[in-house]
């Protein structure tokens, strides 16, 4: 399976990642998703549910412009994430799960994702 994983958030089109194979794969700069005072990742909390539902087995996270990628099984992010209050942001950005980057693998090598024409909305 390779398709790019969309959802409406304030009736927008917001691309989410890209589900190839059994992983989702998730490409952006960390420094906008990151809440630096506690090193945690986010992502949009229906992406999980997709996740879990699609028989996905993890998750790799990659900042193209550090050149870093993360790899996270979805049992470790079943069991670590969590919900915050980040006043209004969850409006821009839709409910959100975080999670800490510690609980990623730093793979060696990062490579960019191909392009999927492939597209499911959830």
């Amino acid at each position: 399976m390779k398709q790019a994983v969309y959802t409406s958030i304030n009736g927008k089109k917001t691309f989410l990642g890209k589900h190839i194979d059994d992983v989702i794969y998730r490409e952006f700069p960390f420094k906008t998703a990151v809440l630096w005072q506690d090193k945690e990742l986010s992502f949009d909390k229906r992406l999980l549910d997709y996740a879990i539902r699609s028989k996905v087995k993890g998750f790799v996270f990659t900042d193209p412009i550090k050149r870093i990628s993360l790899k996270v099984g979805i049992k470790a992010l079943q069991n670590n994430v969590h919900e915050r209050d980040e006043h209004g942001r969850s409006k821009l950005m839709g409910a959100q799960y975080y999670f800490s980057k510690s609980l990623g693998e730093k793979l060696i090598k990062v490579k960019k994702t191909p392009y999927v024409k492939q597209e499911v909305m959830i």
